[in-house]
């Protein structure tokens, strides 16, 4: 990690204009509610993606931070961070910012100007970044690669508290629950999913092991955490208030990433080299199925009429309700 003697609170931008940056897609089966919209080629290969909230623009993270228009699926800007390496994306649960972390420097945009603030560093390095929805004095988590979590301000963008998380070694990916009451952390120590309450940060609450270990976490909209096995064909719905186990939905093969709409209704499964499956959640059908390489990671907006891909095919793809 390069180090930097001073600190800035705002930095150049270099952001283009992509139009037409695709127009053909896979096809998918008539009663399914997502089709193709366009992709945006990136250099290297994207890895982490989210949306603003509010149903803003989506954000992706591969050489530098990419916004992709929420209604056509063009990119809006990129927005260089000085070189660093982007470890995850997120966004303040108000809309206004997307936010980069970089190892054990956080960056937060403004969304629309693409000005970029910071970078605040962080003690630890980090691996995620999570936001409370709650509103209000929200804060944001930076889940650290040493087993801890770092809370940043939302008013001041300072950093308030280190915590380490008793029995939290080696976190593989992290998520926060809809009501933004808990945390929950896949260790691929031990290979189980953690819950940690918001309020008591250093304290694992319950744990769910998960045999052969995990790929991806994602929060449902209400009391479900997605889990992807990197053993099983199978994605798991963990109950946020338990932490166990509580519900399954077979797929053809382990999934490397997991997403699912708002409504709960479909589950977005990515697979290593053979693109993305959705299932209905309601009678475990198939709806499509469509190639796209090995999607590191999915993201579907809050009002669940777009959806992101972040491609090992070096593209950021846009589906559309």
């Amino acid at each position: 990690m390069k180090l930097i003697s001073a600190f800035f609170s705002l930095v150049l931008v270099t952001f283009f204009i992509w139009t037409g940056c695709g127009t053909t897609g896979p096809n998918f089966s008539t009663n399914f509610p997502f089709s193709f919209l366009q992709d945006v080629d990136v250099s290297g290969i994207p890895e982490n993606c989210c949306y603003l909230k509010g149903g803003g623009d989506g954000i992706a993270g591969a050489d530098s931070l990419f916004f992709i228009d929420y209604q056509n699926g063009y990119c809006r800007a990129k927005v260089y961070l000085q070189g660093y390496p982007i470890e995850d994306v997120g966004a303040t649960a108000e809309g206004g910012y997307a936010l980069a972390l970089c190892g054990n420097l956080l960056f937060y945009v403004s969304n629309d100007t693409y000005t970029v603030h910071g970078p605040i560093p962080l003690s630890s390095y980090g691996s995620f970044i999570l936001t409370n929805p709650t509103g209000g004095d929200w804060h944001l988590y930076s889940v650290g690669s040493n087993g801890t979590i770092t809370t940043i301000s939302s008013l001041s963008w300072d950093v308030t508290a280190v915590d380490t998380v008793s029995g939290l070694i080696e976190p593989v990916a992290a998520v926060i629950t809809a009501d933004g009451s808990s945390i929950f952390i896949a260790d691929g120590y031990d290979n189980t999913v953690k819950k940690i309450s918001t309020g008591n940060l250093g304290t694992v609450t319950a744990e769910c092991e998960v045999a052969g270990g995990i790929n991806d976490l994602y929060a449902g909209p209400g009391n479900l955490i997605y889990v992807a096995p990197d053993s099983l064909s199978e994605i798991w719905g963990i109950d946020t208030g338990t932490g166990l186990h509580y519900s399954t939905y077979p797929i053809s093969s382990p999934a490397v990433s997991v997403a699912v709409t708002p409504d709960d209704n479909y589950i977005y499964a990515g697979f290593q080299g053979s693109g993305v499956t959705v299932i209905n959640t309601q009678n475990l059908d198939i709806e499509a199925s469509a190639n796209y390489g090995t999607p590191h990671d999915i993201a579907i907006n809050p009002n669940g009429n777009r959806a992101i891909l972040c491609t090992s095919l070096g593209k950021i793809i846009t589906l559309q309700k």
